[in-house]
């Protein structure tokens, strides 16, 4: 019998959530204003990926129909297209809505609005919507005939995006990214109810096994932390506390 191969876990993320977020502040990026529309996307999916800290597969169920993009007093709240089943669904756990805060809820300071998912999300839905046609798919193409973006060019973007900010040898993924949010959640102080239910993991032993080495208040105290981080985004070193595993979960 063929020895099967173990389980590699990543001890520590393979890109810098740090120098990432201060790279968003800047050109090509800001100001949005004259962002490209490619470079918009980016930023708005990264963001949005970030602080929900959901799977591909619901941020590419994430859908324009009436009534799915709610923009409330403190934020945003998403409802994926009906047909979108999670990975983990089952009859007694279905995946909330994902609702996440503006970052002014979480900080006074004026420049940390530029890290904020709920303005770039804004500012997107702005620039795509004479540009969608019939496609009713949050993220689509920058491009004519500007269709909706594949599960794999989500990914491809949220790579792109992370890829200069690499710190070691594994080559950064996009699923790296809902661990390194988790984590970070974690570390900020937020119980792991509350992370499970934002980042809608079915249990506990999921979470821990997948990204762990060793209400309403509740959303949006897991969206804050993760864009804040356990010190801010301005003085938050390049490189978190363990953030994931090989595994896909």
């Amino acid at each position: 019998m063929a020895n099967k191969r173990p389980r590699v876990r990543r001890l520590a993320p393979s890109w810098g959530l740090s120098a990432t977020l201060h790279a968003l502040t800047r050109a090509p990026y800001e100001p949005m204003a004259r962002a490209s529309l490619a470079v918009l996307t980016k930023k708005t999916l990264f963001l949005i990926a970030l602080a929900s800290a959901r799977r591909r597969s619901c941020l590419h169920a994430l859908s324009t129909k009436r009534n799915h993009i709610r923009f409330e007093n403190q934020g945003v709240r998403m409802v994926p297209d009906p047909s979108f089943i999670a990975k983990n669904q089952v009859l007694n756990f279905l995946p909330g809505d994902i609702f996440i805060p503006e970052i002014k809820t979480a900080s006074s300071i004026p420049e940390d609005r530029l890290w904020c998912p709920v303005r770039a999300l804004k500012w997107y839905l702005h620039r795509t919507e004479a540009l969608r046609g019939t496609s009713t798919s949050l993220f689509i193409l920058p491009r004519a005939p500007y269709s909706a973006a594949s599960k794999d060019t989500l990914s491809r973007w949220l790579v792109e995006t992370i890829r200069p900010f690499a710190t070691g040898p594994d080559r950064p993924r996009a699923h790296d990214i809902r661990g390194v949010a988790a984590s970070t959640a974690l570390f900020a102080g937020i119980p792991v109810e509350d992370i499970l239910k934002a980042a809608a993991w079915k249990t506990p032993t999921t979470f821990v096994a997948c990204y762990l080495s060793d209400t309403l208040q509740a959303e949006s105290a897991f969206g804050r932390s993760v864009l804040r981080g356990p010190g801010g985004p301005r003085s938050h070193p390049s490189g978190l506390p363990p953030s994931g595993s090989a595994t896909r979960c």
